[in-house]
């Protein structure tokens, strides 16, 4: 799958695991392409999933609204999805002249735009359950992680006693993010002259851990409502003045998607027991079994990528409620 270089205003300027960015100088706005790539194990992998960008950009999109709604701020102004309600904070008519219908089937309901925000240098993971690489770090003894003590008895899978910010290092492309303690993170945003958004004391790594835990909270129980349990997500922050001029933290990149978040069936969760998930773990437990994981061109079968394929197509119906197009 080829992007250009170009689109309209829109001038390329990076390339992410998954997404292609594309920045409009002129207003500050950024265009970030979905395409159909596969990351695991914090690398890119050179396999595509068919119309898994579409979908990642529609359950983003639809969790954007979400956390509007419930008083969470994003940076998205619009992306275009197979039911163009989805986000609408903004009218696209103030977007024809950015020629996007030129390349439309490049670029069909795979885009947002989105504000240009200033990025926060760590990556913000919430976790309610044991599993992935705290469950390792318990496993081999380890009760106190990112600065947050478990109890003891809790076995892979377990729901931990509160969800917990375990912050990471944002490690360059083919590197494992580290796990960070809540002072390290708060000397790295002081670095980064990140110290405090705000005139209430209140410090950068406070506001944005309690951002965090605070949405994982809100749409970990509208997930459970609908069957199922974010174990954990993986959230960017960064900050921007907003229509408003005041200084704020917004939520920006993906949000809640299979791809930054574990989705499990909630029926078939049992603590020790590995639940069916709703993301690509399916990929990541064949590249364990194949002992392929450090390979940067594994070959996945066809049953594996289509059943992937379906998986995330499935979630968007249950988080949702609404059937995914035919294609």
């Amino acid at each position: 799958m080829k992007f250009r270089e170009n689109y309209g205003v829109f001038k390329h300027i990076a390339s992410g695991k998954v997404r292609e960015i594309y920045l409009n100088e002129e207003d500050d706005e950024l265009m970030v392409v979905a395409t159909d790539r596969v990351s695991a194990f914090d690398q890119k992998l050179g396999i595509e999933i068919p119309g898994k960008g579409k979908i990642l950009t529609a359950i983003s999109a639809e969790f954007a609204n979400l956390a509007d709604n419930w008083g969470y701020k994003t940076a998205y102004y619009y992306a275009d999805t197979p039911r163009p309600e989805v986000v609408s904070f903004f009218d696209f008519d103030q977007f024809t002249d950015y020629d996007i219908i030129g390349a439309a089937q490049e670029l069909s309901e795979r885009f947002t735009f989105m504000d240009n925000l200033q990025m926060i240098p760590v990556e913000c993971i919430v976790r309610g359950y044991l599993f992935g690489s705290i469950w390792k770090l318990y496993e081999q003894g380890e009760r106190i992680i990112c600065g947050v003590e478990l109890p003891d008895g809790l076995v892979k899978g377990s729901k931990l006693p509160q969800p917990i910010s375990t912050p990471t290092t944002k490690a360059p492309e083919g590197e494992h993010d580290e796990n960070i303690t809540p002072e390290e993170m708060a000397e790295i945003l002081e670095n980064a002259n990140l110290i405090g958004p705000y005139d209430t004391g209140i410090s950068a790594s406070t506001a944005i851990c309690d951002l965090c835990v605070g949405l994982y909270k809100v749409a970990s129980e509208y997930a459970r409502n609908r069957g199922l349990i974010i174990a954990d997500t993986k959230f960017e922050l960064g900050l921007s003045q907003g229509c408003n001029g005041n200084m704020g933290i917004y939520f920006g990149d993906e949000i809640l998607t299979p791809d930054s978040s574990r989705f499990w069936d909630a029926a078939t969760w049992v603590p020790g027991k590995e639940p069916k998930s709703y993301d690509k773990q399916i990929i990541r437990d064949y590249l364990a079994a194949a002992k392929a994981h450090g390979e940067a061109n594994p070959i996945l079968p066809a049953e594996v990528i289509e059943k992937t394929r379906q998986r995330y197509i499935e979630l968007y119906e249950k988080l949702f409620g609404k059937e995914w197009p035919k294609e």
